[in-house]
């Protein structure tokens, strides 16, 4: 069994790699000719993995709320790897990135497989499509890998309730992350920041925290559902300054997608709403430009960090985490580890550079 503690991390995060090779292997023998490209190009997001964060948490989670079980923990763990991986890959179509995790995006993974082929047709639109269906599958697949876990029928109806409702506020958080994205009005900070919570929030840290505890039989405490939101809003503005200031060959994504896109991160609401007249035009034309060159960026990320913007968000993200340290200091309900571990947490969420 893992005990609490970041120095576990690195073991767990090995046996989650472990264990979804050994799925996709079991997973792939499904399919056929016409399904198998978008499905091993799904199946490589998920295999190149990240931090394994989301799993990681929901494993610690189910040890600290009494469960007992390493196929429980490690199944959730491959439940929450497969919707991120469902979700990652929705993202690069929805944001038009080409590469993901260090490798080439899912859909453009295909693609290059459909090209080769020389298949006919509209091949962009072709792969996009299928990538979709891929994704689809994948969170159906976690759905079914939940509901096979060695629990009890009232324990997974529990889990399963909170992973869909978690996965719905993520999908709302995405539809008016877009929207603030299009609007010609000026978003205030609220705006902004309730994205952060519905988006981020909710399910990199509250879901994978339920998941754990009902899993263990048991449910998420107040004090922790509120860490959760606070540091997830940390990691959220933490993750936007890694995308707009970060170096690609350490985050292995450009830190022009997001300008390019025209993603109305806590940094560009800033930047727009404290700029000069001049410079917020100029804002204005470039972010969502998607054929901005890297000059261009590179003016962008000048007029944020002349506004100001930069510095904000750092002190954004700092308040959270110091929010969610505090609700962990009044937790006098919880094991002792586990408050450490999520402490820990906290400060990896908003000091990592990638």
């Amino acid at each position: 069994m893992y005990v609490t503690g970041l120095a576990d991390m690195q073991r767990a995060s090995a046996a989650i790699d472990d264990d979804l090779e050994q799925f996709i292997e079991r997973w792939l023998q499904s399919f056929d000719a016409g399904s198998i490209a978008a499905i091993e190009a799904y199946c490589e997001i998920v295999v190149r993995g990240g931090k394994r964060l989301r799993g990681i948490l929901a494993m610690q989670s189910y040890y600290a709320h009494g469960g007992t079980d390493d196929v429980v923990a490690l199944g959730v763990a491959r439940v929450l790897e497969l919707v991120q991986a469902y979700l990652l890959v929705l993202d690069d179509i929805a944001d038009r990135s080409n590469t993901r995790r260090g490798g080439p995006a899912a859909h453009r993974l295909v693609e290059h497989a459909a090209r080769r082929q020389e298949m006919r047709g509209d091949l962009a639109h072709y792969s996009e499509a299928q990538v979709i269906n891929a994704a689809q599958c994948g969170l159906h697949k976690a759905a079914q890998e939940l509901l096979e876990l060695p629990v009890s029928d009232l324990a997974a109806r529990r889990a399963l309730l909170s992973l869909h409702r978690n996965i719905e506020v993520t999908g709302i958080g995405q539809m008016n992350d877009m929207y603030n994205e299009s609007t010609n009005e000026l978003l205030d900070e609220v705006a902004v920041e309730r994205v952060l919570t519905q988006k981020s929030a909710y399910y990199t840290f509250v879901n994978p925290l339920e998941l754990g505890a009902y899993l263990a039989g048991t449910q998420l405490s107040e004090p922790l559902h509120s860490f959760g939101l606070h540091t997830g809003c940390a990691f959220q503005i933490a993750d936007d300054l890694i995308g707009t200031f970060g170096i690609e060959s350490e985050t292995g994504k450009s830190a022009n997608d997001d300008i390019r896109e025209g993603k109305m991160t806590l940094i560009a609401q800033y930047a727009l709403a404290h700029t000069s007249q001049l410079d917020h035009a100029r804002l204005r034309a470039l972010l969502g430009k998607a054929g901005a060159t890297d000059a261009e960026c590179d003016e962008v990320r000048a007029i944020m960090m002349q506004s100001g913007a930069r510095r904000h968000a750092q002190e954004r993200r700092d308040w959270y985490a110091t929010q969610a340290a505090k609700v962990l200091t009044s937790d006098t309900s919880t094991d002792p580890d586990f408050i450490a571990f999520l402490g820990r947490l906290v400060h990896f969420a908003t000091t990592r550079k990638s």
